[in-house]
């Protein structure tokens, strides 16, 4: 029984040892394999800030594989392994210790060194963050020299808009992001106050302006000026309106703006004349030698004709002349005899300066006191010239007109 079982203990001994054997060689397999794997060079992309380098390694460390590219790193940097896989083609991410400034929801602001990501910082400083807190940059995003990390609380703010009013309590940035937050759209021309980047602050009211434009057209009377004129053929004091004034007519563009539904401000976009105004003129008389108006119902001293070419307004004066003399004229008389320039002696032809008023000029006179003497032609000369006392001599029919004349104020009418 011993040797059987000592055959059986040395058989089992054999199969023991081959066995043992078998286990060796293949583990010499898989450790060569796996050795051999190892060992095989993959490629690793290194993030240096803005810089990219890519480098064939073998190596399994990290920093191993860092040292190998040629860059060197700090005791205080850090580097991200989250994309290394030894073997595989992989990515490491330096984090270069930097200064950043940090201003936590008070409104305190600090300055630190710290290489890392922004949600590791924050943990350091013992920040949770809430789907309600604000922060103006990514947790996942690298520190970075100068980098300002900036954390807001949530403000409660009362946002009327649209005719109602809303209180919500938000962590925007400032005016324009709350009212993206709450779907609150912004037309062409609307208008909100505060303005869009005001920053949000504790219980801040905003409006919501709805602006809306329209133009509309009018038609609207022109006044008619108001005008004076003055006329020596009308007694100082004594005034009347010689045109009647009209208004005129023209059209007129507004623009209104209406601001929530009520009219705020009226503008002026366009005029266009339809009907020009006629003005009023008034005429003011300016005569003081006692004129009480030229008489027009008396038949003119002259015997001449006027020309058509002129002709009397309704205040018994020419419509048209050329300039006006003013002075003192004579009277005299000739029976049959002939003027300087040969015409027969007839009242109309008068004589003149003709140094002053040349020979052939056409004029019209009125006496300052009414006695219109009516078209006249310059056609003689006397004596009276070289006294300087009078303008112009008269010719009348008879004597007894002329002293009735005697000497008077007149206004010479210069025609032509």
């Amino acid at each position: 029984m011993i040797t059987n079982f000592k055959g059986q203990l040395t058989s089992a001994n054999g199969y023991i040892i081959r066995s043992v054997a078998l286990v060796m060689a293949l583990v010499i397999v898989f450790a060569g394999t796996a050795f051999a794997a190892a060992n095989e060079p993959y490629t690793v992309d290194i993030y240096d800030g803005s810089e990219v380098s890519r480098v064939e390694t073998s190596k399994n460390d990290a920093n191993g594989v860092v040292a190998e590219a040629g860059i060197c790193i700090s005791e205080n940097d850090k580097l991200i392994l989250d994309g290394f896989v030894p073997g595989s083609l992989s990515k490491i991410i330096i984090c270069r210790e930097s200064n950043i400034k940090f201003t936590d929801a008070n409104g305190s602001t600090g300055e630190y060194r710290f290489a890392g990501r922004v949600g590791e910082f924050l943990s350091l400083q013992g920040i949770e963050i809430s789907e309600e807190t604000k922060l103006n940059v990514s947790l996942s995003d690298i520190c970075f020299d100068g980098m300002e990390i900036v954390l807001s609380s949530p403000c409660a703010v009362t946002v009327n808009a649209d005719g109602e009013s809303v209180e919500v309590t938000s962590a925007a940035e400032n005016v324009g992001e709350l009212l993206n937050e709450l779907g609150i759209a912004l037309g062409e021309d609307d208008e909100v106050e505060p303005s869009a980047d005001t920053p949000l602050s504790q219980n801040l009211t905003v409006n919501v302006l709805r602006v809306e434009y329209k133009s509309y057209t009018e038609n609207e009377a022109v006044p008619f000026a108001q005008k004076t004129e003055y006329s020596d053929s009308m007694s100082k004091g004594s005034s009347k309106i010689t045109q009647k004034g009209v208004n005129g007519k023209k059209s007129v563009v507004y623009k209104e703006k209406t601001v929530n539904g009520n009219v705020t401000e009226t503008s002026i976009e366009s005029e266009k004349e339809i009907l020009a105004p006629i003005p009023q003129i008034k005429t003011v008389g300016t005569h003081t030698g006692g004129n009480k108006g030229v008489i027009r119902n008396s038949a003119p001293i002259s015997e001449l004709k006027m020309p058509s070419k002129y002709s009397i307004g309704s205040n018994g004066v020419p419509t048209s002349y050329k300039y006006t003399i003013k002075g003192k004229a004579a009277a005299y008389c000739i029976p049959g005899g002939t003027t300087s320039t040969g015409k027969k002696v007839k009242p109309g032809y008068i004589a003149v300066n003709p140094k002053q008023i040349p020979y052939g000029t056409e004029m019209y006179i009125v006496s300052d006191d009414g006695i219109v003497y009516g078209y006249a032609i310059a056609a003689d000369t006397g004596g009276f010239a070289k006294q300087g006392k009078f303008v112009v001599d008269l010719y009348m029919n008879s004597t007894s007109q002329c002293y009735a004349w005697g000497s008077r104020n007149v206004t010479i009418y210069v025609l032509g």
